[in-house]
């Protein structure tokens, strides 16, 4: 191969490159919005009786309950009991369901692009952010996801210093 086709070669892979490091940054912007979205999102339920109101969190956890002032003389302590264990988990159903509204965009995208560990080996998986936040079942995050990337890391693959030979 004479030093043309190396100088082709190399203009064309730091162009792939660039695309990829531009659809990872925008990857990761989206999910940071979701992130932020989830975090916003919460769910209010009232019992079927309505003597129990449940407000949670997108991830299903109640951080508010509120009893009608008249439910402790409507109701029984037993029922009252059965109101709010079915407000509790309407709510984390509900709140499951935003969830899965809220990053269905993202589920969506990661499946058109090529995860970035499939093309620059030790990058962070864009699938494995999306199915930790997705509710799927847990896997071990692999060892890039659970450490900060380090900025010469970062600098390495944007500099494209991995096609200097001199390195």
């Amino acid at each position: 191969m004479n030093e043309d086709e190396k100088q082709v070669r190399n203009d064309l892979l730091r162009v792939e490159l660039d695309e990829l490091l531009s659809s990872f940054d925008q990857q990761r912007e989206r999910l940071e919005e979701v992130r932020s979205r989830l975090a916003s999102t919460t769910v209010t339920v009232w019992s079927p009786d309505n003597l129990v109101r449940v407000d949670s969190n997108a991830a299903g956890i109640p951080f508010g309950v509120h009893f009608d002032p008249m439910a402790f003389k409507r109701s029984t302590p037993d029922k009252l009991a059965r109101s709010t264990l079915e407000a509790v988990q309407t709510a984390a159903r509900r709140a499951g369901e935003a969830a899965q509204h809220a990053i269905a965009p993202l589920q969506a995208m990661s499946a058109e692009v090529p995860d970035l560990p499939e093309l620059i080996p030790g990058a962070p998986s864009v699938r494995e952010l999306f199915a930790s936040i997705s509710g799927l079942p847990a896997t071990e995050p692999p060892e890039a996801l659970s450490e900060p990337i380090e900025e010469d890391d970062d600098q390495y693959y944007r500099n494209r210093s991995y096609l200097n030979p001199d390195r």
